[in-house]
């Protein structure tokens, strides 16, 4: 499963693109959509750190609110306002982006197969095997680690592609996974 790229597909969202590790530029400005791209990329992000400890994962994976859901992953305004500054967006349009994002979130997730989504440890484990694919299309000027607080997100070694940077990304999620 591909998490961030069949939300995409869900929320009718334009496809995401990767920035290029040189330049940071997206791979068609033409067709980048800031607000979306990183609306739902700051979404999972965030989801994926606060799925990090069995605890918390348990806690998130039976929210079914879309506003207790965003409450649980982000502590303040902070991660809005920065998306807003970023996207060249008022605030308000960032919040109803994230609130839509979110809601798409727990529909599509309510339509997966009832019984993987039923263990314990399944959002724990499906946001650690995401993790590669919600890097990969971090924009570079959203500094979403600085943002959440977590610097291995700035990483962008995450977009590089081809066969050693593929088997890296293999292991760093096989050390991603959580407590």
């Amino acid at each position: 499963m591909n998490l961030p790229q069949q939300l995409q597909q869900y929320l009718n969202y334009p496809a995401l693109q990767v920035s290029d590790v040189n330049t940071g530029l997206p791979e068609d400005e033409k067709t980048f959509d800031r607000l979306s791209q990183s609306a739902l990329i700051t979404f999972l992000a965030g989801l994926y750190k606060v799925t990090r400890t069995k605890e918390s994962a348990a806690l998130i994976s039976k929210e079914t609110n879309a506003q207790q859901l965003l409450s649980a992953i982000f502590n303040n305004e902070e991660e809005m306002k920065t998306i807003a500054t970023y996207a060249d967006q008022p605030i308000d349009a960032v919040k109803l982006k994230v609130a839509e994002v979110t809601n798409g979130y727990l529909v599509f997730i309510q339509q997966q197969p009832t019984e993987e989504t039923q263990k314990e440890d399944y959002l724990q484990n499906l946001m650690s095997d995401q993790r590669h694919e919600i890097l990969r299309h971090v924009p570079v000027g959203l500094k979403l680690g600085e943002l959440l607080n977590d610097g291995s997100l700035e990483d962008n070694t995450n977009k590089m592609e081809g066969p050693i940077s593929s088997l890296m990304h293999k292991i760093e999620n096989a050390f991603s996974k959580s407590d």
